[in-house]
């Protein structure tokens, strides 16, 4: 089998979360709030921070039902809504997001080799695409930028840019346009079985699991298995290897 190109998972996989939790998305919410509130809106920060934490927990509880993603300024649109703020401009929201997100970017780190990983690809002239589940877009070429990745991408698909999530196949066959490529030369690597090993395995893609973050036992479907599981990235070249010549 001939490997031309790579799909990663950015959450926990290029990228890993050091601290996220429920209080690290309630002080998000809290800074989004006072941003908010210094744009002259009048707003006690604490309730809107307080409302739209309970607002994005519910989002985040029911999205992976149908998944289908909703982008995080219509959520919080309808969090001023309910509180009275109907109508706003979008450079609003987008100030008040911006500060939600600078406080989640700070807990954000590269996961070790992630670079050289993408740099030996790269030498190697393959494509390389990043596939996401993500609700606000700027957060992830954001992020993206900040830990200078952009360049080593062919193709940039997240969530909230189509409406689907992984494992949806229409997130799939989007990035497999993008990049030309056809599902039987293609591997996608990430952390989540859910999304990114059973959403790919039902592609028709190879998959190999990243499991350095997985903190909590995952149930697996027997039927759909990984091709390889990995706990650095410095392994995939010989997992890849191995694929190849298999």
């Amino acid at each position: 089998m001939n490997i031309s190109t790579f799909f990663f998972d950015l959450g926990n996989t290029l990228l890993h979360n050091h601290h996220l939790n429920d209080d690290s998305i309630r002080t998000a919410c809290r800074r989004m709030s006072e941003r908010f509130s210094s744009l002259g809106y009048n707003v006690d920060p604490q309730e809107l921070g307080e409302r739209h934490f309970h607002a994005l927990k519910q989002y985040y509880g029911g999205r992976d039902i149908d998944y289908i993603e909703q982008s995080a300024d219509l959520i919080l649109q309808y969090t001023l809504t309910q509180m009275g703020f109907p109508i706003l401009p979008p450079k609003d929201i987008s100030q008040a997001l911006s500060a939600f997100y600078a406080s989640t970017q700070e807990n954000w780190d590269l996961t070790p080799h992630a670079v050289e990983t993408l740099e030996s690809l790269r030498a190697q002239q393959k494509k390389i695409g990043l596939i996401t589940n993500a609700s606000y877009a700027e957060d992830i070429r954001q992020l993206l930028k900040k830990h200078q990745l952009t360049h080593y991408f062919d193709a940039i698909v997240i969530s909230a840019e189509v409406g689907y999530r992984k494992p949806r196949q229409e997130i799939f066959d989007i990035a497999l346009s993008q990049t030309d490529s056809q599902p039987q030369g293609s591997v996608m690597i990430g952390d989540t079985y859910g999304a990114d090993i059973f959403g790919a395995k039902q592609k028709g893609m190879t998959a190999i699991w990243f499991k350095r973050y997985v903190a909590t036992k995952v149930q697996e479907i027997p039927s759909c298995q990984p091709d390889a599981i990995i706990t650095d990235l410095a392994e995939l070249p010989t997992v890849i290897q191995n694929l190849e010549t298999a």
